[in-house]
């Protein structure tokens, strides 16, 4: 459950600009490099292709369907 004991006094130093900008030092992390970011994702599958597949041709042929009427 929420801390909800005085919500005046919280509402009532809300900042309306957001977080105060990080000094350049203070930087959480620096942004990962393709290599360092790991390959959790299974390799996409021949069902998964045709399904792909499937999904764009009957979206291309509604659309050919629509421009055509």
């Amino acid at each position: 459950m929420a801390d909800d004991t005085e919500p005046g006094e919280v509402r009532a130093y809300h900042d309306p600009h957001g977080a105060p900008p990080v000094p350049d030092g203070d930087r959480v992390c620096p942004p990962a490099r393709p290599s360092d970011r790991p390959t959790d994702a299974p390799p996409v599958t021949a069902r998964q292709k045709v399904l792909a597949t499937a999904v764009v041709l009957i979206v291309v042929a509604a659309i050919v369907i629509r421009v055509l009427r």
